[in-house]
């Protein structure tokens, strides 16, 4: 059985309530520097069982249905985004690399009154238990400046046609958006300066999830040009630890 059948099925139409979900960190480090700890936007490398946990209503309790281990593949996962059931969303977050613990999920929190495979694989109404065990924890990618991208001629201001290039990325006669210049110009000198241009207008996780959650979608569309346009601003880089050559990486 494929591992995606286990993890991802149905995940995002699956809501958390207010259900139990127990987590207990059996092995390995509790405290780990932040690098080190799962949060929402990190890719996780991630070993894995999963049984019918023996609290279960339904199902044979003490039963395997999955386990990474026994392929001796380990999973990777972006986290916080949905893509996952809410038990292993929510549960690993804060976690350490290094780390193995027995996530005990209620079905309100895993695959509810369904189950999976209808009901063979997963009983509708089970109480899972994953024992996992945290190989890897990778950052997500760091903000891109969009202002210096686009600044092509390095004089610290934006023109209108320095600006279309952004949204031409779809399209070559793609239009700018029609009010942008209204909104972003404050002095109404007819160019957008660093200062105005600004810091960014959603936390950088939300704007992680805009561009890449629920979505496996890598293609350009006017949507994600415009959450890049609104996301991508310069912040306070040392305060996020970033620098200017990081701030020239790409998404």
């Amino acid at each position: 059985m494929k591992v995606t059948s286990i993890l991802f099925v149905g995940a995002a139409a699956i809501t958390a309530v207010a259900a139990e979900l127990k987590i207990n960190i059996y092995e390995g480090p509790r405290e780990c520097d932040e690098s080190n700890k799962v949060k929402v936007g990190n890719k996780v490398g991630i070993h894995y069982t999963g049984t019918i946990d023996e609290s279960s209503k339904n199902g044979i309790l003490g039963q395997q249905f999955d386990s990474s281990r026994d392929r001796n593949i380990i999973l990777d996962v972006t986290v916080g985004f949905g893509d996952l059931i809410d038990g292993w969303d929510i549960g690993l977050i804060g976690i350490c690399k290094g780390a193995k613990a027995i996530l005990v999920i209620p079905p309100e929190m895993g695959y509810g009154s369904s189950g999976v495979g209808d009901g063979d694989i997963i009983p509708g109404g089970a109480t899972l238990k994953f024992d996992v065990e945290v190989v890897s924890v990778t950052e997500p990618p760091p903000q891109l400046n969009l202002f210096n991208e686009l600044d092509i001629d390095q004089d610290d201001v934006l023109t209108p046609e320095e600006i279309h290039v952004h949204f031409r990325k779809e399209n070559p006669n793609a239009e700018m958006p029609p009010d942008l210049m209204e909104k972003e110009d404050k002095n109404k000198d007819g160019v957008v300066s660093r200062e105005e241009f600004g810091g960014p207008r959603m936390p950088w996780d939300i704007c992680l999830e805009m561009l890449h959650g629920n979505s496996k979608s890598t293609e350009i569309t006017v949507l994600k040009l415009t959450v890049l346009w609104l996301c991508q601003r310069p912040r306070n880089l040392e305060l996020e630890g970033y620098n200017d050559d990081k701030g020239n990486e790409e998404l």
